[in-house]
């Protein structure tokens, strides 16, 4: 099972919200599915592509999707503003150009003039400005309900829009992602209304692909039909933006098409079942299981294991208020870090399938520097080092703070296993190494809600492991700043550093891609030496398919529902 199986909080350009930590989902017990139809012996091109997924949709839709089902329809069936494009680039989408202004605070959006519903409406500025503000919505509790805070929305004619922020951010069009939903269909529900109102079973969208039929354990999706005014569809194309310098104004080309008739998503309860239908040839892909799995299912010659590197950061977090002297210390904090082993800690929580985190920014983003965030190795030896420079002892193999007369005891906070499996994994890992490191660990295992809500956002914890995402272009500011650690706020480390607010302003203004990676090298210095939080892995997301699907292509990703940037390119080939 994936780990992010119920609602990401994403915040605005994937902003670390704290909130972030309800990941993972209910593991699914296991369960009779009805198999897909056998293939026919020979490989037909005209036929759809299959893929076979351990979970199931409930609420497909912009607004409300809660499960990585769920994200991944909409990941298909609907259009943002812009879209991701190769090397990490952005793409236009629904806009057809969009223009900033010099000083990065606006930022006008026009639509394409061909732009539809699949219901035939036209896709119009009231769409982007209904969605925006829905999310903003302070009855509104969905999965991004702490996004674009700081943002100002308008339509300004009936296919342009304009974007008002607070602070400007030279990531901000990574924000411009966010899948618009229908105003025609939506505006008159009432916000609290919306996770169970029908749209989430029939959805309507603007994207790639179209609903076609839905049950229980299958949904169809297929081409929509070319717009009523008859404008040309074509095949793939798009000219990408630079990944990193704040976008300059951009013309979006001619309309893309998909080159496959279809898409079926077979949803299962029972990972064997899913394998089986796999190893039978009954499907063409396979997603939601855990990598291990995922390795074990892509053993045979005709599969491949596709490993998409990730953009959320599993990491440790210490509370830095007074009330915790332990974590006071750089000395203590890098001791600590050095006593977990974590090349073991990603081989039994994720299976192999991730690489470890050196710094808070991943390690496959362009802003990542190497230099200035230098790896801190597993070494007990050099961690007794650094625990004694920030004043610890250890008396009968156990460490106490200076002047204590009692051994250390702390409470490791993390996700239960059913809601975040890899988390869990993680912090019992961490759990294991400092207890035999000889400080004394209690690893408390909670509910999402509790986890989060009651513990960490309430600031009652001593350290805690947790899933952060960070995104594909990164902006620390919420997680770390000062002025975060108010009431609600996403720094609940309760870090208080006014250099490092300095950098983390520099780090999220517009700018060429030169001053962009300046910036976020001084950040990463700074951070390096700090080490206010502890970071363990970026996972790979991991998704199965069989040689006979063309196209697919790796690159970094905020959630596995990227993994369909490229859709558009993907065939079946009819020579394997």
């Amino acid at each position: 099972m994936t780990r992010r199986d119920s609602a990401l909080v994403l915040a605005l350009v994937a902003s670390l919200a704290i909130v972030a930590f309800l990941v993972g989902a209910p593991a699914f017990e296991p369960g009779a599915t009805p198999a897909p139809t056998d293939p026919p012996v020979a490989v037909a091109v005209d036929r759809p592509y299959r893929e076979g997924v351990l979970g199931h949709p409930e609420s497909v839709s912009p607004l409300t999707a809660r499960s990585q089902a769920d994200r991944d329809l909409v990941a298909l069936l609907f259009a943002g503003l812009v879209r991701n494009g190769p090397n990490g680039s952005v793409v236009p989408d629904l806009a057809s150009r969009w223009s900033t202004s010099d000083d990065g605070r606006t930022w006008t959006f026009e639509l394409r003039e061909d732009a539809f519903w699949h219901d035939g409406q036209p896709v119009t500025a009231a769409d982007v400005a209904f969605t925006i503000h829905t999310l903003q919505d302070p009855d509104y509790s969905g999965p991004r309900s702490t996004s674009w805070s700081g943002v100002t929305v308008q339509a300004t004619g009936e296919r342009t829009v304009r974007f008002t922020l607070d602070t400007p951010i030279g990531g901000f069009l990574q924000a411009a992602i966010q899948p618009i939903a229908p105003a025609h269909l939506l505006a008159d529900v009432p916000v609290t209304s919306l996770p169970d109102h029908s749209f989430g079973e029939r959805p309507v969208g603007s994207g790639p692909f179209a609903l076609a039929s839905r049950e229980r354990d299958l949904v169809v999706l297929r081409p929509p039909e070319a717009p009523s005014d008859g404008m040309p569809m074509v095949g793939p194309s798009a000219d990408p933006t630079d990944s990193l310098a704040t976008i300059a104004p951009t013309l979006r080309p001619d309309v893309p098409h998909p080159y496959l008739d279809g898409i079926e998503f077979h949803y299962y309860e029972d990972g064997d079942a899913l394998a089986a239908d796999y190893a039978a040839g009954r499907l063409d892909a396979v997603s939601g299981v855990d990598p291990a799995v995922a390795a074990d299912i892509a053993e045979p010659g005709d599969s491949r294991l596709l490993r998409y590197p990730g953009s959320t950061l599993t990491a440790v977090l210490f509370n830095l208020r007074p009330g915790h002297p332990a974590f006071a210390s750089s000395a203590a904090r890098i001791g600590l870090l050095r006593a977990i082993d974590r090349e073991a800690l990603i081989d039994e929580a994720y299976g192999g399938s991730g690489i470890r985190a050196d710094s808070l920014i991943p390690t496959s983003s362009p802003l990542f520097s190497g230099k200035a965030s230098p790896p801190v190795e597993y070494n007990l030896e050099d961690a007794g080092k650094a625990l004694r420079k920030a004043g610890w002892k250890r008396v009968d193999d156990q460490w106490r703070l200076r002047g204590e007369k009692e051994p250390l005891t702390l409470e490791l906070l993390s996700p239960d296993r059913a809601s975040n499996p890899a988390a869990f994994a993680a912090a019992a890992a961490v759990a294991r190494d400092w207890n035999a490191f000889g400080i004394a660990v209690k690893h408390t295992a909670l509910p999402p809600a509790e986890f989060v809500g009651e513990r960490l956002m309430q600031r009652e914890f001593d350290v805690a492991v947790g899933d952060i995402v960070v995104g594909l272009d990164p902006d620390l500011y919420p997680l770390l700043a000062s002025t975060q650690t108010v009431s609600g706020g996403s720094n609940i480390i309760g870090l208080q550093d006014p250099t490092l607010d300095r950098l983390l302003a520099a780090s999220r203004e517009p700018g060429t891609e030169a001053e962009r990676r300046e910036a976020y090298t001084k950040l990463q210095e700074h951070l390096a030496k700090a080490k206010y939080v502890l970071p363990l892995a970026f996972a790979d997301e991991t998704t199965v398919v069989h040689a006979v699907v063309d196209g697919p292509v790796v690159r970094q990703v905020s959630d596995p529902s990227d993994r369909f940037w490229d859709v558009l390119t993907w065939r079946l080939a009819d020579d394997r």
